[in-house]
């Protein structure tokens, strides 16, 4: 080795040692980074968990939701975030570690609270999800299920003949008003009658009437010729003072009998043709009859009714029908053909009117007749003018005629009257009409009760603020009030009532079904309701019921014994949601007892005879329903099956008709109870909270290079005064 290569041996290891050296030491530090990530993540996951491990107790304790309480969830977070990282005042500082990690910040944001109702609503259905359906399912519905058949049946009859009931009476007030626009129609020949005439008496006294006219003539001719005669022999006339009375009888009859005619005919054939009119409007109705009846033969079979028929109903080991009367309500329908009139009946109405018509136009071509032959006579007087005599008789047949065809006892008229009226009927069913009425004031007067009681101060305060907080939730949620009941209202009369009944049985099987089939949400929202919101007990009816005295209601009607009410209903009124229940529960009775009086009136043989029954046995048997009710909290389902159902159970059913809970405006009412009865704002309540914590560590080796590495992307935080920081962000929700 000479002496110019000496050194170069040392001078290439130090190079190669020197790198070695600088990449040990960035790995080092690279190391020691990583682990300060996964250290600064664990303490972030390991603070935020622990920082939701605080919850509000009684929130869950009584409505089963998690939300934040207790303890600030900064305190909480940083606390745990510094005994992870190893810096709480146990720990010796003189302990050695690879990465001692320094605590610059740990903070927690709050990501979603309970009242955003995304958030409300999945925490309601963690909730439920294992309670709801086997009390609901396999208890309430297996109780209506066997219903269904048969209240379809019952409300395809009961509204099929409401309908024809309204087009019947509709179009028996048509076909009387026609009735009585004929016999107007032939009063306006009494001015005729007067100049003819037709009684006896008439005949015997005055000279101003066609028969005496007639009668006279051949002495009036006779007077005229003799006193020609006296004149042209020179003579004076011996007559000329009876020959110009009866000329003046004569012209003032004729005048007379032509304004009669005149006026008469108008007046006639107006009132015939509204009278064909009114014929006309009660066959358009008939046919709309035969309509509605054709469509009660062929009901649609996709309705919620088949439906829940067509389920198999896990568990249903109770309910079955006694009996089923369904037989008898299409007995009934087919019934309905007696109340519709063949077209023929209406063409030989017509025919009749216009057989009136022809009546009036041959009197009046008679008296035109006779009036011409007189006028004529009294131009010519001739003695032996038999056309005059022969117009009288003429004129006097045809007014006979049409006196006995319109006007007199036993016309056609009487008899097209016998065929319209049914007084027996009639007699009837006004008497039913009055005992339905009779119930139904009951039923109103009992729900006007509810809505009249005298209010205190702290109820209205108290439905007040929370309507301030439904409304502040609504926006908070960005949600506009849905449109609801635009006010609380009862049907006006029985037949009204019976109507919403069968339209509300039909919803009722329409959630049944919708909830047998998919929407597990609307009950698991209808079971949360019912099971955690306190419903009015039918009990605190018991007084308004049977004596009218409203002294036990008035103390029982506070907020927090209707909390289940309010939500299904939205009524901000102390009593109007309790009304609004207790008018769906007397529908649904009054649907099922009606269903049952269909086939115990069947006897009654007409139509609108057994649906009057129907509803005052349906009326009947549901004011028994409401007595039980108030008296052990529920009632019998039907005579045909022997089951009970409660009125928190059927709570639950309007819960379905209306919706279930789901929609804003309901979960707004929900969340409105819970901060009422909490006094806590859901909206300020956090379920999920975002937690970052920034740490840093001080680097060992070569700050610049690892600045170097940091910008190629290997790392995630930054070097500041030789130090490395990171800062990581974690998120937990209940």
């Amino acid at each position: 080795m000479t002496k110019a290569t000496q050194g170069s041996i040392t001078i290439f290891a130090s190079v190669v040692l020197s790198g070695l050296l600088l990449f040990s030491a960035v790995l080092i530090d690279y190391g020691r980074m990583a682990v300060l990530h996964k250290v600064t993540e664990d303490a972030a996951r390991s603070g935020i968990r622990s920082s939701l491990s605080a919850y509000d107790e009684r929130l869950y304790e009584r409505y089963g939701l998690f939300g934040r309480g207790g303890t600030g969830s900064d305190e909480i977070f940083k606390q745990t975030v510094q005994a992870n990282l190893g810096q709480s005042s146990s720990e010796h500082s003189d302990t050695f570690k690879l990465v001692q990690a320094e605590l610059e910040s740990a903070h927690t944001d709050v990501a979603e609270v309970l009242g955003n109702h995304a958030v409300f609503a999945r925490q309601v259905l963690e909730e439920m999800k294992y309670k709801a359906p086997v009390d609901f399912t396999l208890e309430l519905a297996s109780k209506f299920a066997p219903l269904s058949g048969t209240m379809k049946e019952a409300s395809v009859t009961v509204n099929m003949l409401e309908e024809l009931r309204k087009l019947y009476d509709k179009r028996e007030e048509n076909l009387t008003a026609a009735l009585q626009l004929q016999r107007q129609a032939a009063e306006t020949v009494g001015g005729i009658a007067g100049l003819i005439p037709s009684k006896a008496l008439e005949l015997a006294t005055g000279t101003k009437h066609a028969v005496r006219l007639a009668g006279d003539y051949a002495g009036y001719a006779n007077w005229v010729l003799s006193d020609k005669s006296l004149i042209q022999q020179g003579e004076k006339p011996k007559h000329a003072d009876d020959i110009d009375e009866y000329e003046t009888n004569a012209r003032e009859w004729t005048d007379g009998m032509s304004r009669e005619l005149s006026a008469a005919k108008k007046q006639h054939d107006k009132l015939q043709l509204e009278a064909g009119k009114a014929i006309e409007a009660a066959k358009r109705m008939n046919e709309e009859m035969q309509r509605i009846k054709q469509d009660a033969d062929h009901a649609p079979s996709n309705s919620g009714y088949d439906r829940v028929t067509g389920k198999s109903i896990a568990g249903d080991t109770a309910a079955q029908l006694d009996s089923s009367p369904g037989s008898d309500m299409k007995d009934i329908r087919q019934m309905a053909d007696e109340l519709i009139l063949p077209d023929s009946w209406f063409a030989d109405y017509s025919a009749e009117i216009a057989n009136q018509a022809s009546g009036f136009a041959s009197l009046q071509m008679e008296a035109g007749g006779f009036i011409t032959n007189l006028t004529a006579g009294l131009a010519s007087p001739n003695p032996h003018n038999e056309q005059i005599k022969e117009g009288v008789l003429n004129l006097r047949i045809a007014y006979e005629q049409y006196e006995g065809a319109y006007l007199r006892k036993g016309s056609s008229l009487d008899e097209r009257e016998q065929k319209l009226s049914d007084k027996e009927i009639k007699k009837q069913r006004q008497a039913q009409e009055a005992r339905a009425s009779e119930l139904w004031s009951e039923a109103r007067r009992l729900l006007h009760g509810m809505t009249l009681i005298p209010q205190t101060e702290e109820n209205l305060s108290i439905i007040q603020e929370v309507e301030k907080r439904y409304a502040n939730n609504l926006l908070f949620n960005q949600e506009m009030a849905e449109a609801e009941a635009q006010g609380l209202s009862f049907a006006q009369d029985a037949h009204e009532e019976t109507e919403q009944a069968t339209t509300l049985m039909s919803g009722l099987f329409d959630g049944l079904a919708d909830m047998l089939e998919k929407t597990r949400d609307t009950v698991y929202f209808s079971e949360y309701a019912i099971s955690h919101y306190a419903a009015f007990s039918p009990q605190n009816l018991r007084a308004l019921l049977t004596s009218g005295n409203t002294n036990e209601l008035a103390h029982a009607i506070a907020f927090s014994n209707q909390e289940a009410e309010y939500v299904i209903y939205g009524f901000h009124s102390p009593t109007a949601n309790l009304a609004a229940a207790y008018g769906e529960l007397i529908g649904v009775r009054m649907a099922i007892r009606t269903m049952e009086g269909l086939s115990s009136c069947r006897a009654a043989a007409h139509p609108l005879l057994i649906l009057s029954c129907s509803i005052v046995y349906g009326l009947e048997k549901t004011m028994e329903d409401l007595n039980a009710f108030t008296e052990r909290g529920a009632a019998p389902l039907s005579k045909y099956m022997n089951v009970d159902v409660s009125y928190t159970d059927y709570l639950r059913l309007f819960m379905l008709i209306h919706g279930g809970a789901s929609r804003p405006s309901a979960l707004a009412r929900m969340i409105a109870v819970i901060e009422h009865n909490s006094g806590v704002t859901l909206s300020k309540v956090p379920t999920s909270l975002t937690g970052e914590v920034q740490t840093s560590a001080r680097l060992w080796f070569l700050p610049g290079v690892m600045e170097v590495v940091r910008h190629f992307g290997s790392l995630q935080g930054k070097v500041v005064d030789g130090k490395y920081e990171t800062t990581q962000t974690i998120g937990w929700s209940y």
